[in-house]
Order: C-alpha cells, then structure tokens, then sequence
C-alpha cells in the first residue's frame, strides 16, 4: 500500500512538471495567436479598404470621364458659374459624392452641382488647399487624388479628385472634379473603419503625406486635416520595405506587416500602397491592449492549471463505484479501438462533428505505414500486432493532449490536431514526420518503418467528416507515390484523381485495343558494342496526348491492369526482339522489366517459357529486371518462380539496386545473375565524392559475388570513362543510344 502511494504521487509530481512545460507552451502560443491574429485582422481590413478605394476612384474617374466629355460636346463652358441639371442628377445616381463641377484650366469653377453655393465658389489655382493637386492634374493624364480641406462652398470637408480633359493636340481645355463624402453618409469612408479605442484606419497621400482620412475614436477631420504620415517612417522601422520606395510601389493583393514604435508608443499595423491614385492605406493599433489581452489569457490559463491540478489531487483521492468504472469502460470500447488502444472510426467521427459544431480550424492526417503487409508476412501476425500497437503509442506521444489518435482499420491512423497554427502548416507536417520516423523499440529488436502521411484542414479542404477524410487519404495517395512522405491536401490533387480515372479508363481501352508500343534502348559493352537491348514501353493517346510509363504502370498497379498490361510488354518484346535477331542474325539479350503483380500470377514461369518457344528465342537470352519491391511480401512465392525460371536459362537482374534498405541482405538469399547501378548515382558521378563511393562500392559487391554489372543512365562520356577505370565493363544510357523500335517488318509466330 505504501509502494502504491508513493508511485502515485510520484506520477502526480510528473504531471504536475509536465504540465508546468505545457502551460509555458500555452503562454508562447497565446501570445503568437493573438498577435498573428491581429496581423491577419488588419491585413483583412486593409486589403478590403484598399480594394473598396480603388474601386470608388476607378469609378469616380471613368464617371468623370465620360460626363466631362459629354459636357463638352454638348457645348462650351458658360462664361460665368452655373448650377448644371445633369450634375445634379449624376450626382443623386453617385452617393459617393457630395459635390460635381468643371473648371477652365485657370481654375475657375464654370457647371457645378447645386450642393454648391455659386457665391462661395473658390478659384483652384489661387487656393492654397487645392493649388498643388489641381496643378497635378493639369500634368497628369489620370485621375488625381487632391489633399482633404474643409470647401465652403459645400460647407463640408471632402476629399477632391479630378480629371483633365485634354483637346485633340493634348491641351488641357476643362478639369472634371467631383468631392469624396468622409461624412459616413454614403461610400466606405465613415469613422467606424476601426474597431476599438486603440485602432485606427488611415488614408494617406503618397506625394506628400498629407492624411486624407482616419477612423479613429475621438477623431474629426477638423484634427486629422493637420496630420502628414510619412511612407518612409514604415520602410526605416520594417527592413522588409527596404525595395519599396512610396511613390513607385506597385499596388500588392498581400498587405505588409508591421511594428514600429512612433509618439512613444509601440504599434502593431498593416499598409497598402495604391499606386494608380499614389494613397498608402493603413490599419493599427497599439500593442498595449494586446499585452492585456495576453496577461487575461495568462491568467486563466494559470487559473485553469492550478483548477485542474488541485482537481486532481482531488482525484487521487476518490475510489470509483464499480457500476461507474463499468460504463465508463463501455463508452471508452465504443469508441476505441480494440488492439491498440486509440480511438476508432466512430470515436473519430464524433470527435471531428463535435468540433464542426463549434466552429474550431483544426488539422486531420491519414498516417499510413508503408509496406506493413510485409511486416505480417515476414514475423506473423501476432508480431504485426504488437507493431501496430507501439506505432499507435508512437502517435499518441507526438501529438498535443487535446488531440485525438484514432485507428481507421489495418495499419491506417488518423490524427486530429486542433492546435494548429495554420500559417505554419507545412512545417508541422514535416515535424510531425520526423518524428513518426524513428524506430520503434519492441521486444524483440527496434524496428524502422515508414510512413506517409496526407493531411487536410478543415474549413479550407472540408466541411464534414467524409470530405475531410477524402481529402486526406487524396493528399496520401500522392505521399504513397513517393513512400516515407507527407503531403498537404490542394485542389490540383483533385485534377490530379481525375486524371488517374481518365488515365485507367483510356489505358482500359489502349490494351483492348493493341495501342501501347514498346521501344528498345541498347546495352553495350566496355567497347560500345551493342550486346542487349531493354524493352520500354510507351503509349500516345487520341485524347491524353504522350503518356509516361511512370503515370500509367502506376495506375495500372492501383486498378489491377497490371497483369494484363505485363503480358502485353512481355508479349510485344519478346516478338518483336525475335523479329529484330531473325534480321541481324545475332545472338543479343532482351531485357524485360517485371512487376511484382505480374510475376505473382499463376502460371507466370509456364507463360515466359511457352512465349520464348513461340518465337524460337532461347531462355538464355531473356534477362528479368526487377526491383527489390518485388521481394519485400511473399518472398518464398517469388524465389520458387524465380528458381523455376533460372533452372531454364532465364537470367535475373536487380534494377536500381542500392535505392533500397533491404538489397544487400537479398543479395545472399537471391538467384541473381546481374546487377543495375541506378542513374541517381551516375548522375554525380563526376562531381560528388559520396556517389563515387557508392559506385565503388556496388561494383566491389557485384565482384564478390560473381555478378554482372549494368551502369544505367549513362550521359556522358565522361561518366563512361569513369565508369571504365573503375572496372566496369557493361552499360546503357543516352550516350550509347535513345530507345527506338526495332527496323524490321513484323511476321507471324513459329
């Protein structure tokens, strides 16, 4: 009894020291979350005023534009100010503005709108407030963004644009102009852009930093009208502006981030530059308030730690009623899984709805084990088992508490990690299969597996528990392509499972059809003298166009066309090679590439052989490639077949070897009469010590057990030289020939 206490309180003074680790961890994330929140807050809210703005003033000038010129064409300016009807009623169709008018280029004010007094009107070029910017757009060929003032005429504070039209010879014969209303009456400009008593939105004009408009609380344009926000203060304070002179920006759809420390304060904003209307767009607030948010969350995060260890303490202390323990272990085996432990499919489901309900982005990851019938096959199942249950607890010891761990069926997981910093996706995912990589340690002995992971988040790649599973298990299917990978769900996979269907279907019909083709690269000797040749297959289709063997033997792999596509190829080399040596009169070798699906076939020995007799070609000259794939489940079927084949002649090569975790340990076990460098290492050859090695190596190997050796993807003749003082003697490649059919007519079988 005193044993027991002991370790259980020993358990509590862990908890309690991990727990201390993670709430330091929630303190980290809840500062990051809510500054990366406001950063997205006001990059949103520039981004949407920006856009609104651009869009007010390209419609403000095409406005200015086209009614200006009908002004003009319907007659001269009159000789003295006049209210203009037509203003008028444009002016009630544009509730954007408050005022309409066209002056003579020496500033005069001729056809306004009525919102203007005619007793009050001011000449542009002798009025301080707008001298400069009617001036500008005198110069200027586009709309000019004029300074905020107080016009008298309207009685009302306005942001004044304006449009020169120009004559056939580009003289400026009138300026069109029209007052932006700042009051919130109409239009975007109001002061409720911000959001609280430390935010602020603000427009500012580039030329001369006056401010055109700020949402602020307690803020008039009577007090902002005074105010110049120099663009350079933000490029000094944020190194990121550095290539980004204020008048030359050309606008972005991505606001920029910022900090910087202005009137002894310390704010956190964003800002746009608009470079048609030369206005820089702007959204802050002060850091403080996001410092007492901080320390709010800190203290119910210290509140709800200290809550839930005294809950705890408490815990230790209450014995559980039999019938309770007994539900409790009801509810837990309907929604876990039996072996391992982890939640299963319905546990997942609910966990997953339960989180819709509330609204929360979170994280699900399909985690497949790579090659785990292999496992099964090779130790049993009962040691399969015991795998799937410590990759399970591996699981459960890389994702957070609050996480879920759930097991689908066979060696397929999934993770659903709701704390997730969505901005740093990928690098969670590439964390998370790291961490999934090392080896396990079991009874027996450690055990390395690999895994591929496809994950998807929710809302942006589903919005119920079947499309965000669908989406995961298409983000795996791609990582499965490459094994050992992750990968992010994105629309183009989508395309990308279209194209697979499109490519089984069209593959269904070419091989009903007799459309793949097969092309010969040659093998040649240490005096480049063609001894063998490897049968490629290609296909072209009607409506896919050029279609690599690496698309369609993997779809074929996926749909079970395989074996009907590797009777095809072996079918097809094998005739027209014969055809090929009945001209040349020589005695070559073909080489085939074989598919695991396909040599675990019934009959596939009997096949080889009755097709060889066929065309009158002997066993000896027929050279099975394959990859050490093709022995990692059922190796005992595969050796059989293979010793079945090789007691006639037939010769074994392994392709790609030193890819693989697995091919030296095979290589004592296996009936091999040839080897294959794999390109990767020709490819560096020249230039990387660590390649050099790797070949040296691999032709000592093949040495010491009497095998020949093949140097594929052999470019250069470089490499070929090196490969030759190196010692070896046999290769294939670009350099030596492209693969090509064969020159010859076809004829009939013996």
């Amino acid at each position: 009894m005193a044993l027991l206490k002991r370790n259980l309180w020993t358990l509590f003074l862990l908890t309690l020291t991990a727990g201390s680790a993670i709430l330091v961890l929630l303190l980290l994330s809840s500062w990051q979350s809510i500054v990366a929140e406001q950063k997205s807050l006001h990059s949103a809210r520039v981004a949407l005023v920006a856009q609104s703005m651009d869009s007010v003033l390209r419609t403000q000038e095409l406005l200015l534009t086209v009614v200006g010129r009908e002004i003009l064409r319907a007659g001269d300016l009159p000789q003295s100010p006049q209210h203009s009807p037509e203003l008028d009623r444009i002016l009630q169709e544009n509730p954007v503005a408050i005022g309409l008018g066209m002056a003579r280029a020496d500033g005069e004010l001729m056809l306004v709108s009525s919102s203007l007094n005619l007793d009050l009107l001011p000449n542009l070029l002798r009025t301080e407030t707008s001298r400069d910017s009617f001036q500008e757009a005198l110069a200027a060929d586009t709309m000019v963004l004029g300074r905020t003032y107080f016009m008298s005429a309207m009685n009302n504070w306005v942001i004044p644009v304006r449009k020169a039209l120009r004559g056939p010879q580009g003289d400026v014969i009138a300026v069109m102009m029209s007052g932006l209303r700042i009051d919130g009456q109409a239009g975007i400009l109001s002061n409720s852009l911000h959001s609280g008593a430390y935010d602020r939105v603000t427009l500012a004009r580039a030329s001369d930093g006056h401010v055109q408009f700020m949402s602020e609380q307690g803020m008039s344009p009577e007090q902002y009208f005074k105010f110049r926000y120099q663009a350079e203060t933000l490029i000094d304070q944020n190194p990121e502006w550095e290539s980004l002179p204020p008048a030359d920006t050309p606008q972005s759809d991505t606001p920029y981030t910022y900090r910087i420390h202005r009137d002894q304060q310390n704010y956190l904003g964003a800002a746009q530059f608009n470079n048609r209307f030369q206005m820089w767009v702007m959204s802050e607030t002060l850091m403080r308030p996001l410092w007492v948010m901080f320390f709010k969350n800190a203290l119910l995060y210290i509140s709800i730690f200290l809550g839930s260890f005294v809950a705890l303490f408490i815990m230790f202390r209450i014995i559980a009623i039999a019938e309770a323990k007994r539900l409790k272990e009801l509810m837990y085996l309907s929604r876990h899984d039996e072996l391992t432990g982890v939640g299963n499919r319905s546990g997942l489901s609910a966990s997953i709805d339960s989180l819709l309900r509330r609204k929360q982005s979170f994280m699900v990851a399909v985690v497949n084990i790579d090659h785990f019938r292999g496992v099964n096959d090779r130790f049993g199942q009962e040691y399969g088992d015991q795998v799937l249950c410590a990759f399970a607890r591996r699981l459960l010891s890389v994702v957070g508490e609050k996480d879920v761990v759930a097991r689908l069926g066979a060696d397929e997981f999934v993770l659903l990690i709701k704390a997730v910093n969505l901005q740093a996706l990928e690098s969670h995912a590439r964390q998370l299969s790291h961490q999934l990589d090392k080896p396990l340690e079991l009874e027996q002995f450690p055990l390395q597996l690999g895994v591929s992971i496809g994950v998807a988040v929710c809302p942006r790649d589903g919005d119920s528990v079947n499309t965000l599973l669908r989406s995961a298990h298409l983000a795996l299917y791609q990582a499965k392509k490459s094994r050992n990978d992750w990968c992010l769900y994105r629309e183009e996979l989508e395309q990308a499972y279209i194209r697979r269907v499109q490519v089984e279907q069209r593959l269904r019909k070419a091989l009903n059809l007799g459309q793949l083709t097969m092309v010969f690269q040659p093998q040649v000797d240490h005096v480049k003298v063609v001894y063998g040749y490897e049968a490629l297959v290609r296909w072209y289709d009607e409506e896919l166009g050029q279609v690599g063997p690496d698309e369609f033997v993997g779809v074929a792999e996926s749909s079970g066309l395989m074996p009907a596509l590797g009777r095809f190829v072996m079918e097809a080399s094998v005739r027209e090679f014969s055809e090929f040596v009945g001209v040349q009169g020589e005695m070559r070798k073909l080489a085939v590439n074989i598919s695991v699906l396909q040599f675990l076939q019934p009959g596939f020995a009997n096949d080889v052989l009755s097709l060889l007799s066929r065309y009158a070609l002997s066993p000896k000259q027929l050279v099975l490639e394959m990859t050490e794939s093709l022995f990692i489940s059922n190796f005992d079927d595969v050796l059989a077949v293979l010793n079945e084949l090789r007691e006639q002649g037939v010769r074994v090569s392994m392709d790609d070897f030193g890819t693989g975790y697995s091919s030296l340990s095979l290589l004592r076990n296996l009936p091999l009469d040839e080897l294959k460098i794999d390109k990767s290492f020709i490819d560096g050859l020249l230039d990387d010590h660590k390649a050099q090695n790797m070949v040296a190596s691999i032709i000592s190997i093949a040495r010491s057990h009497q095998l020949e050796l093949v140097a594929e993807g052999v470019e250069t003749e470089g490499q070929y030289l090196a490969l030759m003082a190196m010692g070896c003697t046999l290769f294939q490649g670009y350099y030596f020939g492209r693969p090509a059919a064969f020159p010859v007519e076809p004829k009939s079988p013996h």
